[in-house]
């Protein structure tokens, strides 16, 4: 898919220019910018927080974590048709051209209800979908971790979306569906991991009033192929032991291809904002086939309040695995004579039933920070969060030791964060 991508970039970019310069003589250029130099502290050594698993995380205090630089260029070439490119530069995995491209695509406008767009367009699946990246423009020096680290799977979409607007006396109803292909990277420490898609399906409908909005989003993933890594190479090993050593070997490679497996993805969101009281809520539940990453249902809800530059907030937040742990049947190891045979098996055996239960998540948080408007387009936010995690597990964090929490850990992360837009 990245060949693919790549190609398909390339050809975009030459059509993008031969539009340009067709129209120059009629195209309006826009150009707009956005900063967030974010600090990032934890009283863990052994876990690291990270606020999107596409983004590398960092142990310690650092400035990468939040950090991010980012540009939107719009060629309105026609009352009807534009281009828009967002270019994104922060802690995370280049390795081609197309990387480095959030957005890339062209809009047409039919009329006043219907619009079209094709390219690489933004996963419109939660509240910050159109700007989760532009730390300016929400409350938070750092989203809630348990709503949007695993909202973050998925950053874009290869493909096409049509939507309908209407307006109404009390507001505008706007619904979208969008079809295409798209890669998941899941990066831990030195790792660079992913998840690759044939398709997604991407579903959405918002009502937005002067105050309030209120979003529901379906989607729906269809696996293509994965890599993490020893984890590929476990599931081979898998179809190369004799069947009676280890008669659930078979299951266990099956439940571990990637190819063919869906993710369904379910949320609602809801948003109000008067000038001075804030709230945002959302809800989602993620249901996955793939063996390693259990079903979830997680959530938050934030509320501030302007008191002229100052907004002081509060966010709760949670996620739960929905499954039950799942216990892995022992290798049957009298069928097995070589002592080192036994031993490889059982490594094999404990280590990914130690995979599956780390995989486990259970954490709640509550975060209280404050907003800075010091001046136009910059803002200055400070926020501390205490997340409890339930083990053994701790899915959304970052690690690169053998982490087990036999009850109950408490961590503390710090972010400041300075956002300006230009």
């Amino acid at each position: 898919m990245s060949w693919f991508w790549n190609k398909s970039f390339v050809m975009l970019c030459l059509l993008c220019v031969e539009a340009v310069t067709a129209s120059l003589a009629h195209a309006q250029v826009n150009v707009n910018g956005f900063a967030t130099l974010g600090y990032t502290s934890s009283n863990a050594d052994d876990l690291v927080f990270r606020s999107a698993i596409n983004r590398w995380p960092e142990q310690g205090s650092n400035f990468k974590t939040e950090s991010v630089l980012g540009i939107q260029i719009d060629y309105q070439l026609s009352d009807k048709a534009d281009i828009v490119f967002q270019s994104l530069l922060e802690n995370k995995h280049y390795d081609a051209l197309s990387d480095y491209f959030e957005m890339a695509f062209v809009r047409y406008q039919f009329n006043r209800n219907w619009t079209a767009r094709a390219g690489r367009i933004n996963y419109n699946a939660y509240l910050l979908s159109e700007y989760l990246h532009v730390g300016y423009s929400y409350l938070w020096a750092a989203p809630p971790m348990e709503y949007y680290t695993p909202s973050s799977n998925l950053s874009y979409i290869d493909g096409a979306e049509i939507q309908y607007r209407k307006s109404f006396s009390t507001g505008v109803l706007q619904s979208t569906l969008a079809f295409g292909v798209s890669k998941a990277d899941v990066l831990n420490n030195d790792a660079n991991y992913f998840f690759e898609y044939d398709y997604v399906v991407n579903g959405s409908v918002t009502y937005e009033t002067d105050n309030w909005t209120l979003k529901g989003t379906l989607s729906q993933f269809h696996g293509k192929r994965s890599y993490f890594g020893s984890l590929n190479q476990f599931q081979r090993d898998l179809t190369q032991l004799p069947s009676d050593w280890w008669p659930a070997a078979e299951s266990i490679a099956d439940e571990l291809n990637f190819l063919a497996k869906h993710v369904n993805y379910a949320a609602l969101g809801y948003s109000y904002n008067d000038s001075a009281l804030i709230i945002m809520a959302e809800a989602a539940m993620l249901d996955v086939e793939w063996s390693v990453l259990g079903n979830l249902a997680y959530g938050y809800v934030s509320l501030g309040y302007c008191f002229g530059e100052l907004t002081p907030y509060i966010t709760l937040a949670t996620i739960n695995t929905t499954d039950k742990r799942k216990v892995i049947e022992q290798p049957n190891y009298a069928e097995v004579g070589d002592p080192n045979a036994i031993a490889d098996l059982a490594g094999m055996y404990f280590g990914y039933q130690y995979l599956l239960d780390i995989s486990r998540i259970e954490q709640s948080s509550v975060a209280i920070g404050l907003r800075w408007d010091f001046t136009a387009n910059w803002a200055l936010k400070a926020q501390l969060t205490a997340f409890e995690l339930r083990g053994p597990g701790y899915g959304i964090w970052g690690s690169d030791q053998q982490v087990s929490i036999d009850d109950k850990r408490d961590v503390n992360v710090f972010n400041l964060n300075l956002n300006v837009i230009f």
